[in-house]
């Protein structure tokens, strides 16, 4: 059964990305865009285009090739802003890379891009330029701080010669050309450069942007986040949040105390965060105290909102009205959005352009209402191939169908709900374990605070469960209690083998749970899986028996 968005279809116009954002802008363009909080230093939008414009004549004239890589290995500042609508203008693609990482952590996008310029902050020069002269390129390196702390690298004013010579800029194809190359996260496997066209590029900003149903933003308000740069919710965001004509607040050396602080301080209406995020806010809000009555409106993403959360979370923050939840995926921009001002167990309802249909993980067969399996989405947002993988690209797609790897289902009005992750799916002996069951079990027990699931792998079963949970402050169990409280609830397959009380789970910048990691710990904590098998034995074929007997 395919569903279809309620919402009225969006006109994608046939225009390059920021010719798109540049007639959008045009009506407030003496509107201030941007401030850097780190200099107050402000921007309006028609100084973000004149800088953009700025770089994009820079490029040209050092000769950037078309669909050309340009680095960015930045967090927030104006800069970021308009050295990526530069290098649209110029005919090349960004590729964003966190400054806070170590050489080896950046080296396979890098590498895999082959990005020859690169626009660095002071924090993250040492580490790109160590990494550049081991990949046998020329390549140039440009600080987008001031010159007191370029460590002898050119800075943007630099630029200013080739800027001067006026080339002309290119003709660029929105179908084919490309403007965004970001990187899938790689928790779950290899990483896979996204490859956004012009055209794509403008339909994922419009079906997050679309300001007839979507309405968190309003011009002359002010925004902020605290989502990192290269994370596709963060960029959106702040896109969307421009072309509504608010003012962006930008922050490179992120705490929660500043974002809080800014908050208070630019009377913050709106803002996007995480699940995780919302809870430092809270944790925050305990020990500080903040005047963020201005506060009314958080849309979520990276994560689903417990309704423990959302009652915590109002609680503490009561200007808070509505918490929107949303889902998507860096492939594909936004999925779906809750329309409605209450909590909502589900993730909300198909956002415009979209059609969405979910799989039988088996057998590939089309399920209907409240039946589990793979969400497949199509659409223009959710074309985009993966960078040198044509492998990935095919396993990806199915007649025109883009499998998510998430595992769902929609409701009867529509809603769709997030179960697991496809490639987190647990198989015991040939049996499905959904490691979010397990983990919505362990969090009914009145001493977990919270849990993760993880597999271990074993010859005989395949693999078996392990789980990781952190105890709420003041209570005690034991990890033979939990593991009990759990299989004593679950059909024998889906009992876990071991439980690990540890005092956090391991997190990305955004909140998202690192499971390698948990992975790599689970087959360190358990000393022999072949005793635990032992309770299989009654259930198991002849020749299986024999195996675990002997």
């Amino acid at each position: 059964m395919i569903i279809k968005s309620k919402l009225p279809n969006l006109d994608i116009p046939d225009k390059t990305f920021h010719d798109f954002l540049f007639h959008e802008w045009e009506k407030f363009r003496e509107d201030v865009a941007l401030i850097d909080n780190d200099t107050f230093a402000q921007f309006t939008f028609q100084d973000v285009m004149q800088k953009a414009d700025f770089i994009a004549k820079s490029l040209v004239y050092l000769k950037v090739e078309k669909s050309e890589v340009v680095l960015l290995v930045m967090d927030w500042s104006p800069a970021a802003i308009y050295i990526a609508l530069g290098a649209s203008m110029a005919g090349a693609a960004i590729q964003v890379v966190s400054p806070k990482l170590q050489a080896w952590e950046m080296q396979f996008p890098v590498k895999e891009s082959e990005s020859r310029f690169v626009f660095s902050d002071p924090l993250g020069l040492h580490e790109i330029d160590k990494l550049m002269k081991t990949l046998n390129r020329e390549y140039r390196i440009i600080c987008t701080g001031s010159r007191d702390f370029a460590n002898g690298y050119p800075i943007i004013e630099d630029l200013a010669f080739a800027a001067k010579q006026n080339l002309p800029l290119p003709k660029i194809e929105p179908d084919t050309d490309i403007v965004y190359l970001p990187y899938s996260s790689g928790i779950h496997g290899k990483r896979k450069g996204i490859v956004t066209t012009h055209k794509v590029m403008v339909a994922k900003t419009m079906v997050m942007w679309n300001t007839s149903k979507h309405h968190e933003f309003r011009r002359g308000d002010t925004t902020l986040t605290m989502i990192p740069l290269h994370k596709q919710c963060g960029l959106d965001a702040i896109l969307c949040a421009l072309l509504n004509g608010l003012t962006v607040v930008t922050e490179k050396n992120f705490c929660v105390h500043t974002f809080m602080t800014c908050i208070q301080r630019y009377k913050i209406r709106a803002v996007h965060l995480t699940p995780y995020l919302m809870n430092l806010m809270m944790f925050e809000a305990e020990n500080h105290t903040y005047n963020i009555e201005s506060l009314e409106w958080v849309v979520t993403g990276a994560d689903a909102v417990t309704e423990e959360l959302y009652e915590e979370f109002t609680e503490i923050f009561p200007s808070v009205k509505t918490v929107t939840q949303t889902y998507g995926m860096t492939e594909v921009g936004l999925i779906c959005r809750t329309y409605n001002k209450n909590y909502s167990p589900s993730c909300g309802q198909l956002t415009a352009n979209l059609e969405m249909k979910v799989l039988d993980i088996l057998t590939g067969k089309e399920l209907g209402p409240r039946e589990k399996g793979q969400i497949c989405v199509k659409g223009i947002a959710a074309e985009s191939p993966y960078l040198n993988n044509p492998k990935a690209t095919e396993e990806h797609f199915l007649d025109g169908w883009r499998r998510t790897g998430d595992i769902g289902f929609f409701d009867e009005e529509g809603n769709v709900h997030l179960v697991d992750k496809l490639k987190e799916m647990i198989k015991v002996f040939g049996y499905q374990v959904i490691p979010k069951e397990i983990e919505t079990l362990l969090l009914t027990h009145q001493a977990v605070e919270e849990a993760a699931v993880v597999a271990i792998n074993n010859e005989l079963s395949g693999e078996r469960p392990v789980a990781f949970v952190v105890l709420k402050k003041g209570f005690v169990a034991t990890e033979d209690d939990l593991k009990d409280y759990v299989n004593k609830r679950v059909i024998r397959y889906k009992h876990l083998v071991r439980v690990n009380i540890t005092q956090f789970l391991p997190k990305s910048a955004c909140g998202t749970l690192l499971r390698r990691l948990l992975a790599e710990a689970a087959v360190m904590s358990v000393a022999s899986i072949a005793e635990v098998e032992k309770e299989f034995v009654p259930e198991l074929p002849a020749d299986m028996k024999s195996i675990l007997t002997h």
